[in-house]
């Protein structure tokens, strides 16, 4: 037995004793309000409690000092301490294990034995664990989400910045030929410039569509309009890059409660980005189906496909896919990384396939 052992086991002993004790006095109590009585009403009660409990007090006033009886007393906390060991050393085991999860090892689980109620209690303190350890988990997680970003903001930033700098470094410095070279150079740094806009602006979306407290302004509208709106927007993109848009719509009206101006924001992104990188082939196909519990839009484009690497990351923010389809779109590495956020808002999802026969972004949105 150690210290903390001892310590507990005393500690209950002499609640017991108290106890007793105090007992005692309550009986002595009730004797004494007895003898200083005198309503006859309840003057046969107390005779009777008073000489049961007169008797007994007696007994041990005049008998407790024997040896029999101070054998039954030490046998009684004998008895005690070996019927309660078992609880009294899991309570204190249970105390250093917690003692240690104090001290930082948030590995370091309680031992559950039996099913009473120091075991419920051990349960508990599991649990309590390991929410507490997914809490440290979580947040070391978006700290380190929080560092990336910024390096990634920084670094996207500083490539437009150091151009801008720079053409404005020869202008101011008078470093042109002619006004068709100080033209040239201008034009440079406002498309740089108009490309950090798009890279701030992104940014800043994507930030307020991670937030899942973010407020839908949900109404009522037509998915099927919306659609037939998004391909007349990019009408004009498709034709420069030789693409036709070919649309698969019921019949019927698909109507659905959305965020109709976030939701456009989702399917301007992935059409800009079937334009992109759909251009080798001479279709985009835009599919709406609509079944009991959820509407999909699928859209589709036959360009060259996403390497199979690459798919599971396709939405990470900043996420570049290989060389043969990075190209100089200008674009923030934020657009389907937003599309994301704006499903998920609204309790749906989407994923990507990409094989030979075309590269599918598929966007499915639950029916309220």
């Amino acid at each position: 037995m150690n210290s903390r052992y001892l310590a507990i086991a005393l500690k209950i002993i002499s609640l017991l004793l108290i106890s007793g004790f105090s007992a005692s006095l309550a009986v002595a109590g009730l004797y004494f309000l007895y003898q200083f009585s005198g309503n006859a009403w309840y003057v046969n009660m107390f005779d009777r409690i008073a000489a049961s409990f007169g008797e007994a007090i007696n007994f041990y006033t005049a008998e407790f000092f024997n040896l029999i009886n101070i054998l039954f007393f030490i046998g009684t906390i004998a008895i005690f301490l070996l019927m309660g060991h078992r609880y009294i050393h899991y309570f204190v085991k249970i105390e250093k294990d917690v003692e240690q999860m104090v001290n930082g090892q948030l590995t370091q689980r309680v031992e559950v034995k039996g099913n009473h109620e120091l075991s419920q209690l051990a349960t508990q303190v599991n649990q309590l664990v390991e929410k507490l350890e997914q809490t440290v988990h979580e947040e070391r997680i978006a700290e380190q989400s929080k560092t990336e970003l910024i390096t990634n903001v920084s670094h996207d930033l500083r490539t437009p910045l150091t151009s801008i700098i720079g053409y404005l470094d020869l202008i101011e410095r008078d470093q042109y030929k002619d006004e068709v070279t100080l033209r040239y150079y201008t034009d440079i740094a406002y498309e740089k410039t108009k490309q950090m806009n798009t890279m701030v602006n992104d940014l800043f979306e994507y930030i307020r569509t991670k937030n899942p407290k973010l407020i839908l302004n949900k109404e009522s509208i037509n998915l099927k309009e919306v659609i037939k709106q998004m391909t007349s927007h990019y009408y004009l993109q498709m034709s420069e890059a030789g693409l036709d848009c070919r649309l698969h719509l019921p019949d019927e009206d698909v109507m659905l409660s959305v965020d109709g101006e976030k939701l456009s924001r989702v399917f301007e992104n992935i059409i800009g980005n079937a334009i992109k990188y759909g251009s080798d082939a001479p279709f985009i196909d835009i599919t709406l189906h609509q079944s009991v519990d959820w509407t999909e839009v699928d859209i589709r484009n036959y360009g060259e496909p996403i390497a199979e690497s690459d798919l599971p990351n396709i939405f990470e923010r900043f996420y570049r896919v290989d060389s043969s389809r990075s190209k100089d779109t200008g674009g923030s590495g934020l657009g389907l990384a937003i599309a994301k956020n704006i499903v998920e808002l609204h309790e749906g999802n989407i994923h990507v396939t990409s094989d030979q026969a075309g590269t599918a972004f598929t966007v499915k949105l639950p029916n309220e």
